[in-house]
């Protein structure tokens, strides 16, 4: 958003790196003194409509019209490992965290994503992620409704993504376009049926709404031409007709992020 945040203690991250009987959210690492590069691997699904007409259903936090909103699982949890210093974080340091399906002891980490607002066809602003934990045997994602076979962009969707504990908010920010401080999202292009599409955007967490998450993800490790950022998204997405509604113009997507971040 580029406006600089106040203060705050991270928190001690409780959780059990998903060891079984444990129901707390896994812990990102390390705790205090010293932070380290994560790399998320996540599944979402998405609507995007360039004329703003969307509304997110039974989501009280995205009351007003927008142009895209969803909702992603996170596949796995992994050591980051800096690729070019305050630009770039690559995966590949190991797992702490999986998504070992129904039946498993792992739980699950899925987020609500909503409010943005587009500029143009491939420009928007705006935006804000709502990150939740499930422990095991609670509410289930399975893969088939992750890729928008058996979930629809409904109200049954919506509350299976968002029962979860709450772990931390993030808002999407400035930076992706260098000459506009007003474009928080790039794509390259709303994909036609069978094509693909890239997107990319900065976020920086809310410590106004605390969550187990919300210390750890404030690391202000990006830099951009409007200030530093917590965290980056890359998206790669193509089309979901499950996901194709009404209103018209509404385009569906399905896709896999990478989302990295330096914990503090």
């Amino acid at each position: 958003m580029g406006m600089r945040k106040t203060a705050f203690t991270p928190l001690l991250l409780l959780g059990c790196l998903g060891a079984a009987g444990c129901d707390g959210p896994p812990a990102l690492p390390p705790a205090l003194p010293s932070s380290a590069p994560v790399y998320i691997k996540v599944v979402n699904l998405e609507q995007v409509n360039v004329a703003n007409d969307l509304v997110v259903p039974a989501y009280s936090a995205a009351s007003d019209r927008q142009g895209s909103w969803g909702v992603l699982k996170v596949d796995a949890l992994e050591h980051g490992a800096v690729v070019s210093p305050n630009t770039e974080i690559g995966g590949g340091g190991g797992i702490f965290f999986a998504d070992d399906g129904p039946g498993g002891s792992s739980g699950q980490i899925t987020a609500i994503f909503y409010g943005i607002q587009n500029t143009s066809a491939t420009a928007s602003t705006g935006g804000t992620i709502d990150f939740f934990w499930h422990a095991p045997s609670a509410t289930y994602i399975t893969a088939a409704c992750a890729s928008g076979v058996t979930c629809a962009p409904d109200e049954p969707t919506v509350t299976l993504f968002t029962a979860g504990t709450f772990l931390a908010r993030v808002q999407l920010a400035s930076g992706i376009d260098p000459g506009d401080p007003l474009t928080f999202t790039k794509r390259d292009a709303l994909p036609a049926a069978g094509g693909i599409s890239h997107s990319a955007s900065f976020a920086n967490v809310d410590i106004t709404v605390a969550g187990p998450w919300t210390g750890a993800l404030d690391g202000d490790w990006f830099t951009t031409s409007f200030g530093t950022r917590d965290i980056r998204l890359t998206t790669v997405s193509m089309s979901q007709a499950t996901w194709s509604a009404s209103p018209a113009g509404t385009v569906g997507l399905h896709g896999n992020d990478p989302i990295r971040f330096f914990t503090r």
